[in-house]
């Protein structure tokens, strides 16, 4: 059976967390690097695997989380090429996505759509109404991609410009999830473009 591939550095050198009082096989077996010991206490949402090469534990069974989500924030583009932004209020009780096609890294607020940056008639806008059951399942869908579990920073600095990234995921009492990249992504990065396509019905890049 093939090993699960790690969210953040995408190798596949994984194996399981055991959680409980370890017998001494299952010691001796954690110490030839057969699985991971994760000590005693379980709360119900423990990571179930780690990766032996970066270290992120990882296959958390608790998606209550993202479930809560307050905000979500997309953007990817560069100055050469087409921008693309995505914006999601998940506080307020009828969910819309707020998309935006930009040209040459200009920049739009769907924050504020009043803004004045948001009258150049270069920009397209678009709405998308969600259903609660389009709600659910757009988080249950990032949930299947370990966000929380991605590095914070994926650059690859022997290229100049290229292509921009970032993510911004806001919870409750002010706890954040924020990720971005240049010219290097995630190892789920084309699944999770696949997922923003599929909602806003736009070919993103």
């Amino acid at each position: 059976m093939p090993k699960k591939k790690c969210p953040a550095c995408g190798l596949t050198d994984t194996v399981k967390i055991i959680y409980g009082m370890p017998t001494h096989e299952a010691f001796e077996a954690a110490q030839r690097g057969e699985f991971v010991l994760g000590g005693c206490c379980i709360s119900g949402n423990d990571p179930s695997r780690h990766c032996k090469i970066c270290g992120q534990d990882f296959g958390g069974n608790d998606n209550s989380a993202l479930l809560e989500m307050t905000l979500f924030e997309f953007y990817v583009g560069g100055y050469s090429g087409i921008s693309h932004y995505i914006f999601v209020d998940g506080k307020r009780k009828n969910k819309t996505i707020k998309y935006a096609e930009t040209p040459g890294g200009m920049y739009v607020d769907l924050k504020h759509p009043k803004n004045e940056v948001n009258l150049n008639p270069n920009i397209i806008f678009k709405e998308i109404q969600l259903s609660p059951e389009q709600w659910f399942t757009f988080i249950t869908e990032l949930t299947r991609l370990d966000i929380t579990c991605w590095k914070d920073k994926y650059y690859d600095n022997d290229v100049c410009d290229g292509t921009q990234w970032n993510i911004v995921i806001k919870l409750p009492n002010n706890n954040k999830i924020s990720k971005c990249g240049s010219n290097e992504y995630p190892p789920y990065w084309t699944r999770f473009i696949k997922i923003m396509k599929k909602y806003v019905d736009e070919d993103i890049e």
